[in-house]
């Protein structure tokens, strides 16, 4: 079969998988019962919430009001909760709008008028239980309630939860709602529903009574439904060069993965943002030609499977899986059992070991999924001489490939991919390339290049026998990238065969990444943009005999503040919250002690410092620590972790303490930041987006505007779930605008270097890329070009522009007052780039 005649194949098969996917969802949801609870469905159930709570609010209101004559007996039962929600009368129409319409739309697998009135009384049941409950609550309280009932996934454990926490609640007497005169409210809402919506009708026959959709409900779910199919993508990776990019719509794929909504930038279009508009046109005015042809060239990069590789993954999953990170296939073994008739503290120890193996199960599931998807294509593709990955880029510039198997993927993903028809070694010496490559994935990548390379001889046997027996020989499975360390290992063995065959590694043709990455590479930019020495030398701009860690360097000044708090500190004391509740306010001497304890490495500093050149502070270290060392910790460990019951403090008082110590390390990055976001705030004051162009040509704007949020929370199938309805408002969000341009300003940065990189490398000869923002690879034989290149470009960029000089310009003619001057330089000499090994390594 002809290559072209293959792709228009493969593109058709993965489009028709997406339209599979959707409709086998709904398939599914139709069965369970559960078509509300569909995207489509809660769009539903969100256009027609306003119009049907403005019914019933008035239907209701009416109930309430005094009149003479009998009254229908569920009058009483209106009164009745209108009294328990005398201060929250809004939520209670809220409450049975939604519920209604949402069970309503659900039951679309039983339509019987009765079955429909029992799901939707369960439902109000338990969501008026539920707002009751909670608002007899104190804040915290309600808070804990709040968070412990979104853990629960089925609707069981939901309802169980709350009643356990009820009884430990005993001035709580939990709401009881009378079946038979709700049974009659609920017959009349399906009424005003049906008449309000038009998207149901009652209709009767000897089998009894049923609420059936109308034409118009039919009609529109079906036109919806083909809508959703007809956009549904899954972008494959493509066996012949994609389509190169000639401008902002055109380029990608060839037949049925071509898509209006495909684009070379990854700009969101709204009709209501004028901004949005104007930046198009611009855009399709300029020129792009650096941009496209770095595009251009990333995606015409040819790849292969790298089979051994493969085929070593297949055996670990039929095996059962669980290391070199692959997860465990079959489902762990449970830790605890519960007694036929456990007692209330036999449940509560059950929870307390169970949540975490559910948790770890959830996790274990998702991996596992990803892992398969990823192993599925690889084998799909696996026979195939050559394969390609189509890219394009966000709105800052970076680029990202379409597909889920792809160079900017995990280790699996990598591990899978060699270069195909790349060219052999000139020299002896660039085999040294290749020895660096393997002690990076290792993970021995924070030494000099000599001490990587002899790491390599040291490990000879180990590299050896891993190649040849990775199953039972697994030390390369404990490597910090197992998979792409096996795929060195396997070529390691190669090049031994080859040298004894031939005598010499001159030759030698592997399809290897030789990959050069940068060191924290947002505060690299910062450095190098304000000719900040100091931080230049943490960041590796400067040369030295091995590379600099700044995450150590950060790492060891907070363990100095540590050790002096340990002995000099402040003591815990007694405390009072926003809630007048009493607590424990641990002293700077037990929080020091607790951190000492664990133990604060470069591991637990790196998400802070690497972050700070995209706008994270300390409140947003504060949430690092808690989210990526606290919480693991306290997963893992339970009562025996030092941060148990006290995660607030532990992580403010060290984000604290990490924020000084980065500031003090990368000064001008700090200045640099606050001065990107005083602009913009003077910017957005002007009434005017934040736009600015790189030095490769790209036309970046940020397109952060206000919206009006609704929210609208309801009970599906007792699975609580929240409609958002979000509209423009046309107004500039100034918050954001502000706090996003560091990050977008810098990555797009990094991007233009990027570009600027590939686009002097195709000019050098170099036709083959593996980039991930900072990192660059290529082929084993070109190395040393790109080495050079990357370099070359990065000085290019920082002395023939003034990239903040530039920013302030375009942002100017924004602005009717006078822009702050730029920070201060320092005094960094930005061509001993030239001379840095470890820049990028």
């Amino acid at each position: 079969m002809d290559m072209m005649e293959k792709q228009l194949e493969l593109e058709s098969k993965y489009k028709n998988s997406a339209i599979n996917i959707i409709k086998k969802q709904y398939l599914e949801a139709e069965q369970s019962e559960q078509l509300g609870n569909t995207p489509l469905g809660r769009r539903i159930v969100s256009h027609e919430f306003v119009q049907c709570r403005d019914t019933i609010s008035t239907f209701i209101s009416k109930c309430v009001t005094p009149k003479r004559g009998v009254k229908p007996a569920y009058y009483m039962l209106v009164e009745e909760l209108c009294g328990l929600f005398k201060d929250d009368a809004e939520n209670l129409v809220d409450i049975i709008t939604g519920t209604t319409l949402s069970m309503l739309l659900s039951s679309n697998k039983n339509r019987n008028l009765n079955h429909i009135v029992k799901s939707i009384y369960a439902g109000l049941r338990d969501e008026i239980d539920y707002a009751l409950f909670s608002k007899s609550l104190v804040d915290k309280d309600k808070e804990l309630f709040s968070v412990g009932i979104d853990r629960r996934v089925q609707a069981t454990y939901r309802r169980a939860y709350m009643q356990a926490v009820q009884r430990q609640h005993t001035n709580y007497v939990s709401y009881n709602l009378d079946y038979n005169l709700s049974a009659e409210f609920i017959s009349v809402l399906l009424t005003l529903i049906c008449e309000t919506t038009k998207l149901f009708t009652l209709e009767t026959s000897r089998e009894g009574s049923f609420l059936m959709p109308t034409q118009l409900l039919l009609e529109g779910w079906t036109k919806n439904i083909d809508r959703l199919c007809l956009n549904a993508t899954r972008y494959c990776p493509c066996v012949v060069p994609p389509r190169p990019w000639t401008s902002l719509y055109e380029g990608g794929y060839y037949g049925e993965l071509l898509s209006p909504f495909l684009k070379l930038l990854r700009v969101h279009v709204s009709q209501e943002n004028r901004y949005t508009t104007q930046y198009l046109k611009k855009l399709s005015q300029i020129d792009l030609s650096i941009p496209m042809k770095a595009v251009n060239a990333i995606q015409a990069t040819p790849w292969k499977i790298n089979n051994q590789v493969l085929s070593v993954i297949e055996k670990i999953v039929e095996s059962g899986g669980g290391f070199a990170g692959i997860p465990y296939v079959d489902e762990m073994p449970k830790p605890a059992v519960l007694p036929s008739q456990p007692t209330e503290a036999e449940i509560k120890e059950y929870s307390k070991i169970m949540m975490p193996y559910y948790k770890n199960e959830k996790r274990r599931m998702s991996l596992v999924l990803r892992s398969f998807s990823l192993i599925n294509t690889a084998k799909e593709y696996r026979d195939f001489k050559q394969i390609y990955f189509p890219y394009n880029m966000d709105f800052r510039g970076r680029v990202y490939p379409l597909t889920q198997l792809s160079p900017q993927g995990d280790d699996i993903a990598k591990g899978v991919l060699l270069f195909a028809d790349t060219t052999g070694i000139t020299e002896e010496k660039q085999i040294e390339w290749l020895y660096v490559a393997g002690a990076n994935h290792a993970g021995v990548d924070k030494v000099s290049y000599e001490d990587r390379i002899e790491w390599v001889k040291e490990n000879h046997n180990n590299i050896m026998a891993s190649a040849l027996e990775p199953m039972s020989n697994r030390w390369w499975a404990d490597q910090d990238e197992p998979f792409q360390f096996l795929s060195f290992c396997f070529e390691y063995k190669r090049l031994q065969e080859y040298v004894k065959e031939h005598g010499t590694c001159v030759g030698f043709n592997t399809g290897v990444p030789i990959a050069f990455d940068g060191t924290c590479s947002g505060l690299q930019h910062f450095s190098a943009i304000l000719r900040d020495s100091i931080g230049g030398k943490a960041v590796n701009l400067l040369p030295a005999d091995k590379p600099q860690d700044i995450y150590a360097e950060v790492a060891q000044k907070v363990n100095k503040v540590l050790e002096e708090d340990a002995r000099y500190g402040t003591l815990d004391t007694q405390a009072f919250d926003s809630s007048n509740n009493e607590y424990l306010k641990l002293g700077t001497v037990t929080l020091s002690q607790g951190w000492l304890a664990y133990g604060v490495t470069r591991k637990v500093t790196k998400r802070n410092v690497m972050t700070l050149a995209y706008g994270s502070k300390q409140y947003g270290f504060r949430e690092q620590l808690i989210e990526d060392i606290i919480k693991p910790d306290v997963l893992a460990k339970g009562e025996l972790s030092v941060f148990n019951n006290a995660q607030g403090q532990y992580a403010g008082y060290l984000s604290k303490i990490i924020w000084q110590a980065v500031s003090e390390t990368v000064v001008k990055a700090v200045e640099g930041m606050e001065w990107l976001q005083d602009v913009s705030k003077m910017i957005t004051k002007a009434h005017n987006v934040v736009t600015w162009t790189t030095p490769a040509g790209l036309l970046v704007q940020q397109h952060y505007m206000e919206t009006e949020m609704t929210t609208v929370q309801l009970r599906v199938l007792n699975k609580r779930i929240r409609l958002y309805k979000s509209i423009p408002t046309g107004n500039i969000d100034r918050r954001r605008q502000a706090n996003g341009v560091s990050p977008n300003f810098i990555h797009s940065m990094d991007a233009s270097h990027l570009q600027l990189t590939i686009c002097a490398c195709v000019d050098t000869g170099i036709k083959h890329f593996a980039v991930v923002h900072d990192s660059y690879g290529c082929p084993l034989s070109q190395a040393d070009l790109l080495y050079k290149n990357v370099r070359e470009q990065f000085i290019k960029m920082y002395t023939e522009n003034d990239v903040l000089e530039h920013f302030k310009s375009e942002m100017q003619s924004l602005c009717d007052k006078t822009l702050p001057q730029t920070p201060i330089k320092g005094d960094l000499d930005i061509d001993k780039v030239m001379d840095s090994k470890y820049i990028f390594s």
